[in-house]
């Protein structure tokens, strides 16, 4: 389907034509309906606790979805270089549907929480499969191009999620909230299938199921010191967490078949995108689970009210994001992610002053949209950066690597800073140290314009 019938071959960069876009469309689709189950949930959620009870767990309906989706997620870059991009997209796209429906039927939130696992899962490997194919079809001066296409699908999928999670919580039931990605996500592997072919492998990639079980151990281990409760069982599972860690670090040095290679381990573009990954991910989680609490807490708005808050942010993400990339091109990652997440801090400083003060809704508003601008950049150089630098067969390890830091970030903040919930002022503020602090690393630590230089032909 390359406009003379065939199908778009990755490896060999196939030129503009039917079938890639096509794959293209697909690979949109798959983003939007990530994107929208990422945000969509924010403003249902006050009222699924409070028509199913378990008001105690909110936070874990995020933190674990985020935690299955970071396991899914380091599984799956070794499963899409080894058995190739579209089974693991496929067998990704089938655990998101599962879950989501799955989800949509739930009658308690303990059993929310475990279909969420199972989503999260399947998001895990859907999300960052789709990026890999997108850096397959188009080479990095292609896609700084067409990161206004991306980053734009992105960012509405992002805005019109809460809006329209809002909107199905008063008009119709929240379990739409979660059944409503079933017939995008249908259409979005139906198009995949038709138009993509993964490229010829020349070798298999080693497979080490250790690696993202000892992981996956010690990220549980750490979400369950940050619950709320009883001091001893909390430091047990905090030294159970390091312990975990501990051996995690010993295997990775052991193994033939790491998580990420060695040689990339190494690389300055590489560890600066884990870095801003990492704390990309804590700010935008954090602030999309506690915005709308804040918001129907505090100021009585609606659902949809609630959702509306985060519009802002997450435009602003969208429109930051396109600039980013091409700082990213011309200056590195040094300007584009360190600039990035000093503006994004600054957003969130004035978020705190906002709900410390009781500013109106016009601050708040533009305290979100220069977070949206700050963290949109550092978050899509802390991915693309990296990306460009690592060779085909090792495209998808980096990919899940990135994506899995961004999604581990957003797990532990949201359930670190619920222990202040109700604190709002306090957990925005700590949210906006954090991103401080990431501006400095990226300013003393991320490559200049030099690590530009990028293994893509």
């Amino acid at each position: 389907m390359d406009g003379s019938g065939g199908t778009v071959d990755a490896g060999r960069r196939m030129p503009p034509g039917g079938a890639r876009r096509v794959a293209t469309g697909a690979v949109l689709l798959a983003l939007v309906v990530s994107a929208f189950e990422g945000t969509v949930v924010t403003s249902a959620m006050p009222t699924i606790t409070r028509e199913l009870g378990g008001d105690s767990l909110y936070s874990w309906v995020f933190s674990a979805f985020l935690f299955a989706s970071t396991v899914g997620v380091l599984v799956s870059g070794k499963l899409a270089d080894r058995l190739g991009r579209k089974p693991v997209f496929f067998a990704g796209m089938g655990l998101f549907l599962v879950g989501s429906a799955l989800c949509g039927l739930a009658t308690s939130v303990p059993a929310l929480v475990g279909f969420r696992v199972l989503q999260g899962l399947g998001a895990g490997a859907l999300q960052p499969t789709t990026l890999t194919i997108s850096a397959d079809l188009y080479t990095l001066r292609e896609r700084a191009a067409i990161q206004g296409m991306f980053t734009g699908a992105w960012g509405a999928a992002n805005a019109l999620g809460p809006l329209i999670g809002g909107w199905l919580v008063m008009h119709a039931s929240w379990r739409w909230v979660f059944l409503v990605n079933l017939p995008v996500g249908v259409l979005s592997a139906l198009l995949l299938h038709l138009s993509y072919r993964d490229p010829s492998r020349h070798g298999a990639t080693a497979l080490d199921a250790w690696g993202p079980v000892l992981a996956g151990s010690t990220v549980a281990l750490l979400l369950f010191a940050l619950e709320p409760g009883a001091a001893q069982a909390r430091g047990v599972c905090a030294l159970g967490a390091v312990g975990m860690a501990a051996l995690f670090v010993w295997q990775q040095r052991r193994t033939a078949a790491p998580l990420l290679p060695g040689a990339l381990v190494m690389d300055r573009t590489v560890v600066s995108g884990i870095a801003g990954g990492l704390f990309a991910g804590a700010l935008l989680y954090t602030l999309s689970a506690w915005v709308p609490l804040w918001m129907t807490e505090r100021g009585g708005y609606s659902p949809i009210g609630a959702g509306l808050a985060l519009v802002p942010m997450l435009l602003g993400w969208s429109v930051g994001s396109t600039f980013g990339v091409k700082v990213l091109v011309r200056g590195g990652m040094r300007a584009s992610v360190g600039l990035g997440f000093a503006l994004a801090a600054t957003g969130a400083g004035l978020l705190s002053v906002a709900a410390l003060r009781g500013w109106g809704v016009p601050a708040t508003f533009a305290a979100l949209a220069l977070v949206g601008m700050g963290v949109g950049p550092a978050a899509s150089s802390s991915l693309l950066g990296p990306q460009s630098r690592a060779p085909w067969q090792y495209r998808g390890i980096v990919t899940s690597t990135l994506y899995s830091m961004r999604l581990l970030g957003g797990s532990l903040a949201v359930a670190a800073l619920s222990l202040a919930r109700g604190h709002f002022a306090v957990q925005f503020a700590i949210a906006a140290g954090l991103t401080a602090l990431a501006a400095l690393g990226m300013a003393l630590g991320a490559p200049g314009l030099e690590g530009n230089v990028t293994r893509e032909g």
